[in-house]
This record gives structure tokens, C-alpha cells and sequence, in this order.
């Protein structure tokens, strides 16, 4: 299993090939949305839901 910085690797390189694609601005802002930034909502969700907790550990 990948580790959380291998993910988020993951989907940085992603984001790039999406904006480097010839698709049209609004498809690759859909795209950005459901393949990167989601997954990395949902990756991060502990620090999103509770910011304060994380960064006290």
C-alpha cells in the first residue's frame, strides 16, 4: 500500500497531466475536481475537519 506522501505524489503528477492535456479548461477543471482535489480532500479529512488537533500531535 502507498503511503500518504506517495498519493499525494500521485495526484500532484495528475493535476499536471491534466492541465498539460488538450482538453478544454472546463473539462480539465472537472477533472481536476473529481481526480485530484477530492481525493486529496479525502486524503487529508483529519486535518481538514479538525486543524487544531493535528497540528498539537
Amino acid at each position: 500500500m502507498a503511503t500518504k506522501l506517495e498519493e499525494e505524489e500521485y495526484l500532484y503528477r495528475r493535476a499536471i497531466d491534466i492541465i498539460e492535456s488538450a482538453d478544454s479548461d472546463p473539462v480539465k477543471e472537472d477533472l481536476l475536481f473529481q481526480e485530484v482535489w477530492t481525493p486529496l480532500a479525502v486524503l487529508y479529512k483529519d486535518r481538514i475537519l479538525a486543524p487544531e488537533a493535528v497540528l498539537e500531535e
